[in-house]
């Protein structure tokens, strides 16, 4: 071996245990710089919560979009159905497609045995009702009893709040109905709306006899349609002069699904931006963390300088660890993040639509992974860029301090 090539290798040697022994000191204060890194923990775990959150929403909406919007098929009119219109649906109904129709306005709901009166949401609606998905009801099977006669069944709220139970009758404009339930699920509405604005279930062929909708009066019409077969929007293409003119408005399937999806993605958007704020401060508390913590490490790293390390070496060591501890903040917080994402859907079940299922979003962890580290360097590399002004000379100054 050359003498040049045996000075490298003896180099070598002699640095490894003092680079071995940076290391090791440093292990003194990796509980501390953890405490720092706990902030960058919090912002991924938020990010990752989010996205995570809202991607499996945006699955579980496209999996159960028939059941959330009622079918292939929405119609909607603004002022009741008439004669051009019907021939509009008439047209689907050639075309094999299943219609029905509901009919939604606010009412005030008398009941004579209590002498309660509340405002309820009336929904009049078609023997088909609804072409997907189930409405269960307490006690069991009364949906199927809601076309045999003049009876309705009525949110938990709103029996409640009329003092009713099933058997009594309630009065809805000029016509009298017997309450045979209480409403248990609905597909495509939340649970909270029966509290929120608590609604009652009647046939649409009892709907004329309250007058309660006549000129002027206020109401959403709407018709759903199931197809057999066929492409929804292609038939609605073939049909949109037809429809314009009898100024029915008709949105498909995939079109209500872009519209839920493109709402959910734009305010997890917004959520976003909470975790990305959080992971600002976060780096804040990191540069401050860092900076600390490379005061204390003056005298190895003059030390390291005076025993051969290079400017390069002490970098690479600090910046190693500094860049384990991000990336062990980032890991916390994405582990965390996926907790929250399995607590979420418990929390909010009442509030959301659709039944989600909850799976894990790998692009989320990354991404999140990633920006908390990236956040954790960029935000420590400036306190640690002191070390390379370090020089060997100053290990005998601070000890003559």
């Amino acid at each position: 071996m050359s003498a040049p090539a045996e000075s490298r290798a003896t180099r070598r040697e002699s640095r490894s245990p003092l680079l071995g022994l940076a290391w090791r000191e440093s292990r003194s204060t990796r509980r501390k710089l953890l405490l720092y890194m706990s902030s960058i923990s919090l912002g991924v775990a938020a990010l990752v919560a989010i996205d995570s959150f809202a991607g499996n929403i945006n699955r579980s909406v496209r999996e159960q979009s028939r059941a959330l919007i009622g079918g292939d098929l929405v119609f909607s009119v603004r002022n009741g159905w008439t004669p051009a219109a019907d021939s509009v649906l008439d047209a689907f109904r050639a075309r094999g497609a299943t219609i029905t129709r509901a009919t939604s306005f606010a009412s005030m709901a008398y009941a004579p045995r209590t002498n309660a009166t509340r405002l309820a949401q009336v929904r009049a609606v078609g023997e088909e009702y609804p072409l997907y998905g189930t409405i269960t009801t307490r006690p069991p099977g009364q949906w199927e009893r809601l076309h045999a006669g003049r009876h309705v069944l009525l949110d938990p709220a709103l029996m409640i709040g009329l003092d009713a139970r099933v058997g009594d009758t309630i009065t809805l404009g000029y016509q009298t109905f017997e309450i045979i339930g209480a409403l248990d699920q609905v597909p495509g509405d939340p649970g909270i709306a029966g509290a929120m604005a608590p609604r009652l279930f009647m046939s649409e062929a009892h709907m004329a006899g309250t007058r309660l909708l006549i000129t002027g009066s206020r109401g959403d019409f709407d018709a759903y349609g199931r197809l057999a077969s066929g492409d929804a929007d292609a038939m609605v293409r073939s049909l949109r002069d037809r429809l314009d003119t009898a100024q029915v408005r008709a949105r498909t399937i995939r079109q209500q699904e872009n519209n839920i999806t493109e709402g959910i993605t734009e305010l997890s958007d917004f959520l976003g931006l909470v975790g990305i704020i959080a992971l600002l401060l976060g780096g804040v508390g990191v540069a401050s963390g860092v900076n600390a913590w490379v005061m204390r490490k003056i005298d190895t790293v003059a030390i390291l300088r005076c025993l051969g390390a290079t400017t390069r070496q002490v970098m690479a060591i600090y910046v190693a660890q500094a860049a384990l501890m991000g990336l062990l903040g980032a890991a916390i917080g994405a582990a965390l993040g996926v907790a929250i994402q399995f607590l979420l859907p418990g929390a909010l079940g009442d509030v959301l639509p659709v039944d989600v299922t909850v799976r894990l979003e790998p692009s989320a962890i990354g991404m999140g992974m990633l920006l908390g580290l990236w956040i954790a360097l960029a935000f420590a590399l400036r306190p640690l860029l002191a070390l390379r002004r370090v020089s060997p000379l100053q290990a005998l100054r601070r000890t003559d301090d």
